[in-house]
């Protein structure tokens, strides 16, 4: 088995935030592969560990966290953007939650002005193996900026940003592109980065505390491949967080983030979702801190609705929750 790769190895630090809470890695000429893009940033912070340690969080709690991913990633990088002609497109609906604009606020001339902004709306996917493939895009306005802001909470296969550009490029050519994800891949940006090389322009991926293979193997309740997991073999970062990961989720492939608009918009059925997985992959209910769940685990109608679903299920874990 190969060596596993730290971000320590591949990485310098970068710059930081003023309280340190945050700080960015750059990355330069991974593997020397060219399918890579040649600069990479990685931001670690207390938050984004927590994001993708929390798979129990859901509904509210998470909706915040992912908005102060977003203001940390503007704090680190705005001395570098503010005297580029910005212009951010955000992908509706998945990546409203990291929408940059409310971060933006917090530095002159955004304290003042609004941040340009275009929504997106892809219409329809239809899913093969680890593949979106997207049909149909609605814009609002135009397409401007020498300097585009793309932030998308989860970036696997990369299909949609890909989707987008291949259009977008055909209206107007920036000449940088800024991928800011919270729970990121490899793949899915060298998908990105052939698009952008095809039409000669710069991309910055700026990932959030892990650079993430996506699993070639499906979650444990069958779905399609394009996990997330941080033991994963080949996803890179620091040494520490893999540490806390691995005892986090007891060194299983449990997906760090699961689905995120269920998580937001169903945190019940996300959370019973999760349960499922943890027990496919034999977790142990007495290692998990239930306290740290957003759903109480231990209210009865939630337990009832456990039992409906799968009375095994409710049997696995209702040692752990008396």
């Amino acid at each position: 088995m190969a060596e596993r790769t730290f971000l320590e190895k591949v990485g310098v630090l970068h710059s930081s935030n003023a309280i340190g809470s945050a700080r960015v890695w750059e990355v330069r000429h991974l593997r020397n592969d060219p399918a890579i893009p040649p600069l990479i940033y990685v931001v670690e912070s207390d938050m984004g560990q927590r994001f993708l340690l929390g798979r129990g969080i859901s509904g509210r709690p998470k909706f915040n966290m992912i908005r102060y991913i977003a203001k940390s990633f503007m704090e680190l990088f705005f001395e570098q953007l503010k005297e580029k002609d910005l212009a951010q497109y955000l992908i509706l609906r998945d990546a409203y939650p990291f929408d940059l604009q409310y971060a933006a606020g917090n530095f002159p001339p955004y304290d003042l002005l609004l941040l340009p902004i275009r929504f997106i709306k892809i219409e329809h996917f239809d899913k093969e193996g680890m593949d979106w493939e997207a049909r149909g895009q609605h814009l609002n306005g135009n397409f401007k900026g020498d300097t585009w802001l793309i932030p998308d909470i989860t970036v696997a296969s990369g299909s949609t940003i890909t989707f987008f550009l291949r259009n977008g490029l055909e209206h107007h050519l920036p000449r940088q592109v800024y991928v800011f994800t919270a729970c990121g891949s490899l793949e899915g940006i060298q998908r990105i980065y052939q698009e952008c090389q095809r039409r000669h322009v710069e991309l910055i991926p700026v990932f959030s505390q892990s650079i993430f293979e996506v699993s070639k193997v499906g979650d444990p309740r069958g779905s399609p491949p394009g996990n997330l997991f941080v033991v994963s073999p080949a996803s890179i970062t620091t040494q520490d967080f893999h540490e806390r990961a691995f005892d986090r989720y007891q060194g299983t492939r449990l997906c760090s983030i699961g689905n995120i608009g269920e998580s937001l918009d169903d945190p019940i059925q996300y959370s019973i979702h999760t349960l499922q997985e943890m027990q496919v992959l034999g977790m142990d209910p007495g290692k998990e801190d239930w306290t740290t769940w957003t759903v109480n685990v231990r209210d009865k109608k939630f337990q009832q609705r456990v039992s409906d679903l799968n009375p095994s299920l409710l049997e696995y874990f209702s040692p752990a929750w008396r």
